[in-house]
């Protein structure tokens, strides 16, 4: 004799509760993940919090999260390592002495790590970076936390 149970028995959710978690970690979105799980558009806010406060639901998004985030080879070391890659970013390196651009092989993975977009122009390339001082202040927290 075979015994079926669903999944949504086994770790204490509805369905439903599992497609909004699916879908939570699809968008990082409660009140959207609400909408696209079933619940009206008008409570989907209210429910969205209300879910995303479930303790079952919680340990299913950490769970999935962990198995995502291994999967993708995501590890601390390597979110710090570009996190510092931003924060110490030389703009000047992305530039020859006369101020033309570097070809892009030629720019160091610790400065091109900084870029967040390049726009060619009628005079040149314009180069917008990624918020230096914000990682620098979340690397000091980091340490400040370290610290403690």
């Amino acid at each position: 004799m075979i015994i079926v149970i669903k999944i949504s028995k086994l770790i204490g959710m509805t369905q439903k509760e599992i497609t909004f978690a699916n879908y939570y970690l699809a968008t990082f979105n409660a009140t959207e993940a609400a909408k696209l799980a079933g619940y009206s558009d008008h409570t989907a806010r209210q429910q969205g919090s209300r879910l995303l406060s479930n303790v079952n639901i919680e340990k299913y998004i950490q769970e999935r999260s962990e198995t995502i985030l291994d999967r993708l080879g995501v590890t601390q070391e390597r979110v710090l390592l570009e996190l510092s890659r931003i924060a110490f970013a030389n703009l000047t390196d992305l530039f020859e002495d006369d101020w033309k651009l570097r070809n892009l092989s030629d720019i160091p993975k610790e400065t091109s790590a900084g870029i967040k977009n390049l726009t060619k122009t009628e005079t040149g390339v314009k180069v917008e970076m990624y918020d230096k001082l914000g990682a620098l202040l979340k690397l000091w927290e980091l340490l400040k936390d370290k610290a403690k």
